[in-house]
């Protein structure tokens, strides 16, 4: 289980890294590139139920990883709660039917097959491309991690966003004076994200399938 908060950074400072938040500790950072390739029916039916499936290739790690994200509840202090699933992948797929077996040996089909109530037909629906800072925070057996997002599209501008995530219920509570700490230190910086990063990337490149509907 992942729960996580989501901001568009809109100030020209620069990135701040507390030493401590919400009684929490800095423990360790690190910075690498990330390389998220999105897979989807060709209507977006993953992607409109909340839902995703990627591939990413990570700078500092040897090999990609699958990831399935369930679709998100939100909780009473506004984080998003959804299911992650990760397995290790050796390479990134070609095509759909790729993606298919990679999702069916590592046991993802039926929550595919779940959402969409048979066996889809996949394919490429678009890469993200992110500079990633992450920095750990502990307090005791409890971690959240604070994530600096330089995010470029293949369409639009880019974007900086700030990402709190806990896989943790127990540090999940702390997540409220994690908020509360941050917009006081950033001082209106901060915006609550739209959308999720996945969305945003199909908003931007499929709109047609997002338009609001008619009245």
């Amino acid at each position: 289980m992942e729960i996580e908060l989501q901001y568009l950074y809109t100030g020209d400072g620069p990135l701040i890294v507390p030493v401590e938040l919400a009684n929490f500790a800095l423990a360790g950072s690190q910075l690498f590139d990330i390389r998220d390739s999105f897979f989807d029916t060709s209507n977006l039916d993953l992607r409109r139920a909340g839902c995703s499936l990627r591939v990413r290739r990570q700078s500092n790690l040897p090999t990609p990883s699958l990831t399935w994200n369930g679709p998100s509840t939100r909780r009473p202090d506004r984080a998003r709660e959804r299911e992650e699933l990760e397995a290790p992948v050796d390479h990134i797929p070609a095509d759909g039917a790729e993606i298919l077996e990679m999702i069916t040996a590592a046991n993802l089909l039926g929550k595919v097959t779940g959402v969409l109530g048979a066996t889809p037909t996949l394919a490429l629906i678009g890469e993200l491309e992110n500079r990633r800072s992450t920095h750990d925070y502990v307090q005791g057996l409890h971690r959240v991690e604070l994530c600096w997002d330089r995010l470029r599209f293949p369409l639009g501008p880019t974007q900086i966003r700030l990402e709190l995530e806990t896989q943790n219920d127990a540090a999940g509570r702390f997540i409220g004076a994690f908020d509360e700490e941050l917009r006081t230190l950033l001082n209106g910086d901060l915006t609550d994200a739209e959308y999720g990063k996945a969305k945003e990337l199909c908003v931007r490149l499929y709109p047609e399938l997002f338009a609001p509907k008619a009245a």
